[in-house]
């Protein structure tokens, strides 16, 4: 992969660098998106927590497609040569969309902010080993990166305010580091102005008033140290109504008596002799040497228990540095805990010791009986072992008192196991791992270790089975990356596996691994094993958690809303008592890192995730362990909670209606149909291969208005080809038949007509041998609409007439609304406007009393073109801005794209030039649209409509271009009503041209 390396500028106002010149950045909002990204670099963060950054707690309704925009633009800023042609080699994307959210990629380096974090962490063990030139040099590399308050001028919400903060802190604390330094180096004269400064900007913090006061002292200003110090109480006093403490008083009775330790810098720091007993003891596992990926955790960590961070008057919160390594089984957290050990080695000269705690297999191990086995290992006899566990733990701190030790505790299970684990006194470190989030030690840095993004998968799987051997088979190489998941202990045993075998191609790994219910017995070489080591975590759960882990398994997908769980595991008529139940299931779900929270819905419902693999065990689980009667009543609860969800979305973000689970406010119905766009095309294939026929054909009934609304032409099909599908399994005719006319309606939109008709004809001629003359009604509706324009204007015609018929007897008033509306059409594409005037006029005044906006606009439209053959431009205008305020209201790109087509036909079709003018505007937006959608029938309308406007501004060139490429289109799309509009005005064109 090419990339071109970008120079992040986060500490001063926020800047990218590439090849020597500054990026365009874009404005306020974006750059605010910018800087959320770059504080969560190489991670994914989610719109919702995008919007927070950038508008705070108003985000407009648009704020998602905003962001897409911003995030779009920045694509193009940071990725050059993302895209490149042939030839050109492979440019990077940075800046990436997935599930999880946006992730922008930063290569090592790239970042100040990461460079000043070495750096500091690089003096801070300079300082802390004594060695102070080093320690000086390294913090003012570091603090030379500053150009400013970090991110200065980004607009500061709630997301960002957190993150400034933190960084202000750790720039003070780099630079009181160097100005111990310095100091220590006999260097006072030149910290005196700086510590002057930012004193005055921080005129309560005392450790900065001691460093000035000493300076100023070392520097032979008695005086002025003695001033300073009344300047610190005089605002110490002001601001918090404190005396100055023992410190700051201490240095000042020192001066005042000129205590002759006080002129001179201290002795440089001795390094800790090791008591005669003491032997270095090194108990951590060999390190893999295959191990990859992990290189900005593996700094993070490290910087964070190195043994400078837990010095005396450090501003770390615990004078021991502990961190918590916790993730899902498998993720691979004592590996990394074990590098770091290696890696820390000489951090850390007086010992690494290790412990596994076995938290998740076999009885818990208490932590008397391993602080005495950890006694014995430093060398303690038996019989001067204390019974007491408090006085163990005792002997044990005091024996790495001054000492610089690592502990390693592996697999904890809880916060009570370790407590007494822990050093006590600085220069010794703790690392924990565990499953559980442990988040009772309050002092420690909680690190979630995920799962390999795909180039740290691949490296693993090329450093154990080869390269060439998978450069042969990309595509098989590729199912076994995504089987596994990100997982490493699952690439671990298939690239053993592959390893273990030559003989074997690629591929026939990847298709025993192809199949779900057999990916875990696949998973297994030797001793390791990913279904063991999920199940170890499964069994740890209580009773109650363990259901609500084999009910996740029963759910179409690892990613799921909370309602989806709560809805598979209680009965509606189960009480408030039962819900708090789930509640607790779910949390104890998360802690067990079994699932992790993905997002929050803009109404702050949680959406959550499974790891594929942990989702295959939770599946056998539920298949193993609960009655089949369970699982159905399980399963069905949740796709009938999808199908109210869908039904009130729809009905309130189409008709306006007010009854149903909506998952949200009207203005947020939008996001959540897109946020929901995955999960809901899964459920009904779930639900159809399932055997769930009424989910199945209600779900795909619920989605057809919202495709449509949507443009969601790939869903749409594959929703009515799983209800046929269903349908046709079940035997049910009725079923089939309404299948197949929405499969139709889809094909149709997207200029398949021919296909759509075949199966309109089949599916109305079903319906209407059943006596189903409601469905077939509908079925008629919509075919009338779809052939109206393409040489069938009559059948249209007649099918409208028969829909307007029943729908009108039925009481169907939006059928009815919908059958006037294919009238309306038809009679306008026989060239018969006042009759499509007489039949569309009603059919306005029924969708304004039925509230019923898309419906609305849609007539509207159709009653503008009407009026615009009729030569009534200004009614046509009317009825064009109210369509059009509807549709961008409803965010229907296609509506709005049509009506912008009609406006400027409205415009260009008296051919007048002045009036010709006004058409360019309209009909170029609509064709942006189109070309945007796809929408191939669309394109080709606009290009003759704009042909016919360039004829009329005397273009002949550009008319000439636009209506041969209408010509093309109509003919592809068989459409020779409107392919003879065109040859006709081709015609004239070339008639005029010759004259």
């Amino acid at each position: 992969m090419v990339h071109t390396r970008v120079e992040f500028k986060v500490l001063g106002p926020l800047a990218a660098v590439a090849d020597g010149r500054d990026l365009p950045l874009g404005g306020p909002k974006q750059r605010t998106l910018l800087a959320m990204l770059l504080v969560n670099a190489n991670t994914a963060v989610s719109g919702e927590r995008l919007c927070d950054a950038v508008w705070g707690a108003a985000p407009p309704a648009s704020a998602q497609a905003n962001i897409r925009s911003y995030a779009a633009a920045l694509r193009k800023v940071l990725s050059p040569g993302a895209g490149a042609g042939p030839g050109q080699g492979p440019g990077e994307d940075r800046l990436s969309q997935g599930n999880g959210g946006y992730r922008l990629q930063v290569f090592p380096g790239e970042v100040d902010l990461h460079r000043f974090e070495v750096l500091a962490a690089r003096g801070r063990t300079a300082l802390a080993a004594g060695e102070h030139r080093a320690a000086a040099d390294a913090l003012k590399e570091a603090l030379d990166l500053w150009r400013g308050g970090p991110f200065e001028g980004v607009a500061h919400h709630d997301a960002l305010l957190g993150e400034v903060a933190r960084l202000e802190e750790a720039r003070l604390a780099a630079f009181e580091d160097h100005a111990e330094a310095r100091l220590a180096l006999g260097e006072p004269r030149e910290l005196v102005g700086p510590l002057r400064a930012e004193t005055a900007r921080y005129p309560l913090r005392e450790s900065l008033w001691a460093k000035l006061m000493t300076a100023q002292y070392r520097s032979h200003q008695p005086g002025d140290a003695l001033q300073s110090y009344a300047l610190a109480r005089a605002a110490l006093r002001d601001e918090l109504g404190i005396d100055p403490g023992d410190e700051l008083r201490r240095l000042h009775h020192a001066i005042l008596t000129r205590d002759p330790e006080l002129g001179a810098p201290p002795a440089p720091a001795q390094p800790a002799r090791l008591a005669d007993a003491w032997q270095p003891t090194v108990q951590v596992p060999s390190d893999d040497s295959d191990f990859t990926g992990r290189g900005r955790l593996l700094e993070r960590v490290a910087a964070l228990i190195g043994p400078s961070v837990g010095r005396p008057g450090s501003t770390t919160p615990c004078a021991v540095p502990v961190v918590i390594l916790t993730g899902l089984p498998g993720v691979g957290k004592t590996a990394l805990a074990t590098r770091l050990a290696h890696h820390l080695r000489g951090d850390f000269p007086d010992g690494r010791l290790f412990l596994h705690l076995d938290g998740t297999r076999g009885p818990q191990r208490t932590p008397g009986a391993i602080l005495a086995n950890l006694l014995l290992s430093l060398g303690v006899p038996g019989p001067s072992i204390p019974e007491a566990t408090e006085e163990r733990a005792a002997l044990y701190r005091s024996l790495l008192a001054d000492r610089k030790v690592l502990v390693l505790l592996d697999d904890a299970r809880d916060e009570a196991q370790i407590r007494m684990l822990l050093p006590g006194t600085p220069g010794s470190a703790a690392l924990v791992t565990s499953r559980a989030r442990l988040a009772g030690l309050t002092d420690a840095h909680l690190i979630d270790v995920d799962p390999f993004d795909d180039e740290e998968a691949q490296d693993l799987l090329r450093r154990i089975v080869g390269p060439q051997r998978l450069a042969a088979e990309p595509e098989a190489t590729g199912r076994i990356l995504a089987a596994c998941a990100g997982l490493p202990l699952a690439l671990r045993v298939a690239a053993a596996r592959l390893a273990s075998r030559p003989d074997w191609q690629v591929r026939r790994l990847a298709d025993r691994l192809a199949d779900e219910r057999g990916v875990l017995a696949e998973l297994t070489v030797g001793d390791l094993a990913v279904r063991a080591c999920v199940a170890a975590g499964y069994h740890g759960l209580s009773p109650d958690a363990a259901r609500a882990f084999r009910a996740i398994g029963l759910l179409p997908a690892p990613q799921f809303p909370g309602w989806a769980l709560s809805a598979a595991l209680l009965d509606p008529a189960a009480g408030a008592g039962h819900e708090r139940a789930a509640d607790r299931a779910t949390d104890a779900l998360i802690d067990a890192n079994l699932v992790q929270v993905e997002s929050l819905g803009g109404q702050g419902q949680p959406r959550y995730r499974m790891h594929d693999l942990l989702h295959a065990y939770a599946a056998e689980r539920a298949h193993a362990e609960e009655p089949e009667s369970w699982r159905r009543a399980a399963v069905a609860r949740v796709l009938d909670g999808w199908l109210a969800r869908v039904r009130a979305a729809g009905d309130q973000l189409i008709r306006r209606g007010t009854g149903g689970h909506a998952p949200g406010a009207a203005g947020d119905l939008v996001g959540w149909l897109e946020s929901e766009r995955t999960s809901l095309v899964t459920a009904v294939g779930f639900a159809a291969g399932g055997g769930y026929g009424p989910q199945t054909a209600g779900l795909a009934a619920a989605l057809e208005d919202v495709c449509h609304l949507r443009n969601w032409w790939d869903e749409w099909e594959q929703v009515a080809r799983a209800a046929l599908d269903r349908a046709a399994a079940d035997g049910d005719p009725v079923a089939v038949a309404v299948a197949q006319g929405s499969l139709a309606r889809a094909r149709a939109v997207r200029g398949r007509v021919d296909d759509a008709l075949t199966r309109y004809a089949g599916a109305i001629a079903q319906l209407d041998a059943l006596g189903e003359e409601h469905h077939a009604a509908r079925l008629r509706i919509h075919r009338s609409f779809a052939i109206a324009d393409r040489g069938m204007a009559e059948l249209a015609h007649d099918d409208a007439v028969s829909a307007a018929a029943v729908t009108n007897r039925l009481g169907d008033k939006h059928g009815h609304v919908m059958a006037l509306r294919s009238l309306g059409f038809a009679l306008s594409c026989q060239g018969r406007d006042a009759e499509a005037v007489a039949a569309l006029e009603p059919a306005v005044a029924t969708a304004e009393r039925l509230g019923h906006p898309l419906a609305l606009a849609d007539v509207l439209q159709l009653l503008a073109w009407a009026e615009t053959g009729r030569g009534r431009a200004e009614r046509a205008a009317r009825h064009l801005h109210r369509a059009l305020a509807e549709y961008r209201a409803l965010r229907h790109r296609p509506g709005e794209a049509y009506a912008l087509l009609a406006l400027g036909r409205m415009h260009a079709e008296p051919g007048d030039p002045g009036q010709a003018a006004w058409a360019l505007a309209p009909l170029g937006e609509a064709a942006a649209i189109f070309t945007e959608l796809g929408e191939r029938r669309g394109e080709a309308l606009t290009a003759l409509w704009l042909g016919i406007t360039h004829a009329a501004l005397g273009a002949t060139g550009r008319a000439a271009s636009e209506l041969t490429a209408a010509l093309s289109g109509f003919r592809s799309l068989r459409m020779p009503f409107w392919a003879g509009r065109a040859r006709r005005e081709l015609d004239g064109l070339r008639r005029s041209a010759g004259r």
